[in-house]
């Protein structure tokens, strides 16, 4: 089934266009699943029944894994059935046979407006280290973008003059994002002082986030790097996620509209932005609570 596994991770690179993130997701999914295959002593997909997927998900759920995990490995595995059935491998989908888990949507904790502020205002100074910290903070929050995004911004894909950047979201769909005149100064700086430090290292290329070493930034190190600045402002919570949700939760609170923060975040669907009506909602009613005079106990 390994060989199967390949060609299905293939059709998503070449045909749907995925991006690199997502198909190591469903290649890590799947991996499991053929493990518990290789167990069973199964090699052919047509000699997979129902019950062993459902003896899979039920051994999943014995190690303790959470709704959203689960929910996530019952789509890679329909998708995979799908791809098996529609390629003639297998006589029926299996995966129809399948119910996804309930996973109940968490509200992000999303810090205010003054915490975000505090935080990158908080960054002074123009060493090398200082200046890209900062520019993770405008950009992750100023535009809204995924870490992936973050990570994979190239020179080119930065536009100083008009100030807007364009993004290669999920799917490797584009868009356009605009940025501020804060945004527009610190790149300027930044980008200033990273091109001396590839000089002095010998290296070039155009990612816009560089290590110490000179190399591209990785997710791990945005979210090792955030993870150690929340520590010291007092928002232990911070995530690169954070940024992106503070982006949404503020922009909504400031009066704007669902589907332009849907475009603005690259959201295919309109459902995905709507989990901020319910933050902006808590927002409105704390408010409500602490200023109206009838809400008020006496």
């Amino acid at each position: 089934m390994n060989l199967w596994l390949e060609e299905f991770l293939r059709h998503l690179t070449v045909a749907k266009n995925y991006s690199l993130q997502t198909i190591k997701a469903y290649k890590k999914d799947l991996e499991g699943f053929l493990n518990h295959c290789k167990h069973l002593n199964i090699e052919n997909p047509k000699d997979l029944q129902p019950f062993h997927l459902r003896t899979y998900l039920a051994t999943l759920k014995n190690l303790k894994k959470e709704p959203a995990t689960l929910a996530r490995k019952v789509s890679s595995l329909r998708s995979f059935f799908k791809f098996l059935y529609q390629k003639g491998v297998i006589t029926k989908n299996l995966a129809l046979y399948l119910s996804t888990p309930r996973v109940s949507k968490k509200i992000p904790r999303v810090p205010t407006e003054e915490e975000i502020n505090r935080l990158i205002d908080g960054l002074k100074g123009e060493k090398f280290l200082t200046l890209r910290n900062k520019v993770i903070l405008e950009l992750g929050y100023g535009c809204g973008l995924r870490v992936g995004e973050l990570t994979s911004l190239t020179i080119k894909n930065l536009n100083l003059e008009l100030k807007f950047l364009r993004v290669l979201g999920k799917g490797n769909k584009e868009r356009i994002v605009p940025f501020g005149e804060k945004a527009k100064h610190l790149l300027e700086v930044y980008l200033k002082v990273r091109e001396r430090v590839l000089l002095g290292l010998g290296k070039n290329h155009e990612f816009v986030l560089i290590n110490a070493k000179g190399d591209r930034l990785t997710d791990r190190g945005v979210r090792y790097l955030l993870k150690n600045l929340g520590k010291t402002y007092g928002m232990e919570y911070l995530h690169p996620h954070t940024l992106r949700h503070s982006f949404a939760t503020h922009l909504l609170n400031a009066g704007a509209d669902l589907r332009t923060i849907q475009e603005l975040l690259g959201h295919a669907s309109l459902l995905t932005t709507e989990i901020y009506t319910k933050v902006n909602y808590e927002h409105l009613l704390r408010v409500y609570l602490k200023a109206h005079p009838r809400a008020k106990k006496d």
